[in-house]
């Protein structure tokens, strides 16, 4: 048994003091800083996860679906998935600015953070100001030099997850009057609450069921769980699609992607094993569903990552003998 199901079984005693299972996958699509020139812009463009940019000098003009937002310096911007955008450069000095690109399965923070839209977080505010320290550490992480380590990368993630921590207070805390003007186009509440329901019902069942002792997910029936709100499939899709931009199925195969990657890189499980886990009849079959997924096959993408995890020992063995 690999030891994420050892976890998962693990007996529950009701005189215990627990803290909550946590169980997300995140994506750092990576970020960068850079200075422009007046009249610099960006084409128009969407993103799988969220945009978050601070203006270090000058000031930046976006049009985010239809509407022009002034991002002055030291001002942040938040750009919610899918949501179409240019940013320009409006400032006759230039331009510096710092962009990172995340998203987190999190469909309760996703939601609350999609509800508000599009962000400014002012210079000089409370908020302004506590995520500009987490960015601020991410550029002084900007190496040029060498490759980037494992405890690098690992500092990367420590400070993503402050900073989905601070975003998560801000959007707590936020006034109805901070809002911008596009939340008038957001989702309904209602449907905003059936398509986060319905996420986090699709990702719960997922999980119970690789805890379960066969292991086999191909039982999580998508039409089964929006039916459990009371709410016919044909509504569940069409609002799940509105809110998050793709079906639940395609969630689904997401969730599977994520634990497929995860199963593979734990050398001691063979890919059958985790073919049946994910619920495929044939390793055939799962092979070709996550070539399709990533463009490699399984047993490809396990070399990888062991190489990967070699190389990577092998920069932190150097690192020591230089000191």
């Amino acid at each position: 048994m690999d030891n994420r199901s050892q976890l998962r079984e693990m007996p529950y005693h009701t005189l215990a003091h627990w803290l909550p299972i946590i169980d997300c996958n995140i994506k750092f699509y990576g970020a960068h800083s850079q200075q422009v020139p007046y009249g610099w812009a960006m084409p128009e463009e969407t993103h799988p996860g969220f945009e978050i940019i601070l203006i270090i000098q000058g000031t930046q003009e976006s049009i985010i679906h239809g509407y022009t937002y002034t991002v002055d310096e030291g001002s942040i911007l938040l750009i919610p998935p899918g949501f179409k955008h240019t940013n320009t450069c409006i400032s006759a000095e230039g331009m510096t600015y710092f962009s990172a690109h995340f998203n987190v399965d999190d469909p309760v923070f996703t939601l609350k953070l999609m509800s508000q839209r599009s962000r400014i977080y002012a210079a000089g505010m409370g908020d302004n100001m506590k995520i500009r320290a987490v960015l601020e550490s991410w550029m002084s992480m900007i190496n040029t030099a060498e490759a980037y380590s494992s405890t690098d990368k690992l500092l990367m993630q420590a400070r993503m997850f402050e900073l989905f921590a601070l975003l998560s207070q801000a959007a707590e805390n936020a006034p109805a009057s901070a809002l911008s003007v596009d939340a008038a186009h957001a989702p309904a509440p209602t449907a905003m609450h059936y398509a986060g329901a319905i996420a986090e019902a699709i990702k719960q069942a997922f999980h119970a069921q690789l805890r379960s002792r066969d292991g086999n997910v191909s039982s999580v029936k998508v039409e089964q769980i929006i039916a459990s709100f009371g709410i016919s499939p044909g509504y569940g899709l069409q609002v799940f699609r509105k809110v998050f931009g793709h079906s639940p199925r395609a969630y689904l195969s997401k969730l599977k992607l994520q634990e497929a990657k995860m199963l593979i890189e734990q050398p001691d499980l063979s890919l059958g094993e985790i073919a049946i886990k994910l619920g495929y009849t044939h390793l055939s079959h799962f092979s070709r569903q996550f070539k399709r997924w990533t463009g490699q096959s399984p047993l490809l993408y396990r070399n990888q990552h062991a190489e990967n995890s070699r190389d990577s020992v092998s920069q932190l063995s150097e690192g020591n003998l230089e000191r």
